[in-house]
């Protein structure tokens, strides 16, 4: 049977699956690689650590299978907004800038005073800020000339790889948007914004829909790689993409909570949604569009309270989060009255308010670390519902998918279906990513029609967890109380 490879290379690490035509997945690997921070506000990578971890994790899935079944294609999950210089010859001219480096200051102050504070937005789909690639290829120009002058193209992770891999550099629309580069509505790159980097179209990555072929492997990657076959390199889609089609979100209205040390709310539309305010993006699903927003401290928000509060003792190691979870079931809904607001970073959508820290509310001396713990899982799941009501107003209601880190925790996914009252669909399988990734390798060698047809055949299971009744009532009412403080803050 045919066989397909799906890649995800983040910010933190290279995940690698290989997957058959029916779905069964027949290997795993990962490999991490770090971040430098030179200075504050600075966040930098090797770009040759992700080859090098592309081309081990491929190795780790195919060692030991004498009777491999046939590998058609690959395709990639990616993080998007990481710049990278080189050369003719793909050499980094440099370290790569990450998408999370702020260093750009200057440049978008100076990009909104001449264009204004929604250009970037309205042609691109994400805001004015201070990083990635548009306004990284500016300072560069402004702080690095000689680097500037050397550099041959400015290509991101899918562009890059995709060169290494077949020599084409081509990046799908999704990436090419969080760029900042691209008119996502016209599938090009925007001409005032190409001006003020100071360089022409020819200096970036082919723009091509997800889920199309980019070229065959050639000789030098296929030895690196170590597949003896021809395999065919597909595009890919930015990484909250390739994970809601890796968990079946192909209608419109079909959401996905994806939940890290950020958590993000993913939905597809049928055409992209600038009133939302929302982070909009061609999907990785043809013709449907996607609209994101996140909230940078959910997951974060109980590892800091696992790190410095919920601590054992005598050695100050953190809590298991299983102990947290058990501990945590047994307060009754509401935390005995105790409201966490998950503010670390500012307000998340809807509130807006980046001034905004985080806070505990009627904290008592009755409380303990584990009604802290439940009121942080109940806070950021508060924060999720007054998300999810504006994705509804816009997009529809479709299927709710629920992934990621704290998808694994039992409490946390009860509480999020009874606090937003929805029933929850939880992929059985971690790495959505690479899943969705190995479906878009398979839709473009044409083994399937489309990503309905992939999800279909490949799809993995999934476990529906259904609101309990009476704490879905007793968190309606915590719900409006949750708003109103919040606005108070």
């Amino acid at each position: 049977m045919d066989c397909f490879i799906g890649v995800d290379i983040g910010t933190t690490g290279t995940k690698s699956m290989l997957i058959s035509q029916s779905g069964k997945i027949l290997g795993h690997a990962y490999q991490g690689y770090p971040i430098t921070n030179p200075t504050p506000n600075r966040s930098e990578q090797r770009a040759e650590d992700w080859w090098d971890a592309l081309v081990n994790t491929v190795r780790q899935l195919i060692a030991g299978k004498d009777k491999l079944d046939r590998v058609r294609a690959l395709s990639l999950s990616l993080q998007g907004g990481t710049l990278i210089p080189v050369d003719r010859d793909l050499r980094p001219l440099r370290s790569a800038i990450v998408w999370s480096d702020v260093r750009c200051f200057e440049q978008s102050r100076a990009f909104a005073k001449a264009y204004g504070e929604s250009y970037l937005y309205e042609k691109t789909g994400w805001p004015t800020c201070d990083g990635l690639c548009a306004m990284q290829i500016a300072w560069l120009g402004q702080n690095e000339p000689v680097t500037f002058a050397a550099t041959d193209r400015f290509l991101s992770v899918p562009d890059y790889i995709a060169a290494r891999l077949t020599g084409e550099a081509a990046l799908d629309p999704s990436n090419a948007g969080i760029n900042q580069l691209a008119d996502i509505r016209k599938g090009a790159y925007d001409s005032n914004i190409l001006e003020f980097t100071g360089i022409d179209a020819s200096k970036l990555g082919r723009i091509q829909p997800s889920a199309t072929p980019i070229g065959y492997l050639t000789e030098s990657a296929k030895r690196e790689l170590g597949l003896a076959e021809n395999v065919l390199v597909v595009t890919g889609a930015h990484d909250q993409y390739a994970l809601a089609l890796g968990a079946g979100l192909t209608g419109t209205g079909d959401t996905m909570i994806g939940s890290g040390t950020a958590w993000a709310i993913t939905s597809l539309a049928d055409e992209p949604h600038f009133e939302t305010g929302f982070d909009q993006s061609v999907s990785a699903v043809s013709g449907k569009w996607g609209s994101m927003v996140s909230l940078t401290c959910g997951g974060a928000s109980l590892d800091w309270l696992r790190n410095n509060i919920a601590l054992t003792l005598p050695n100050a190691e953190p809590i298991p989060f299983s102990t947290i979870d058990q501990e945590a079931a047994r307060r009754s809904p509401g935390a005995n009255g105790l409201m966490f607001f998950p503010y670390f970073y500012g307000a998340a959508y809807p509130l807006k308010q980046e001034q905004c820290k985080a806070a505990f509310i009627g904290l008592d001396r009755m409380h303990d670390r584990f009604d802290m713990a439940r009121a942080v899982m109940e806070g950021v799941s508060f924060q999720i519902d007054w998300a999810l009501e504006q994705f509804y107003a816009s997009f529809g209601h479709g299927k709710l998918c629920f992934a990621g880190g704290a998808a694994k925790s039992t409490f946390w996914t009860q509480t999020l279906a009874d606090i937003t009252g929805e029933c929850l669909h939880i992929p059985t399988v971690a790495d959505l990513s690479c899943v969705g990734a190995a479906m878009m390798a398979a839709i473009g060698c044409g083994a399937f029609a489309d990503a309905t047809e992939a999800f279909r055949e490949m799809g993995v299971g999934e476990r529906i967890v259904e609101p309990n009744p009476v704490s879905a009532k007793q968190y309606r009412e915590r719900a409006g109380i949750f708003r109103i403080r919040a606005k108070a803050l």
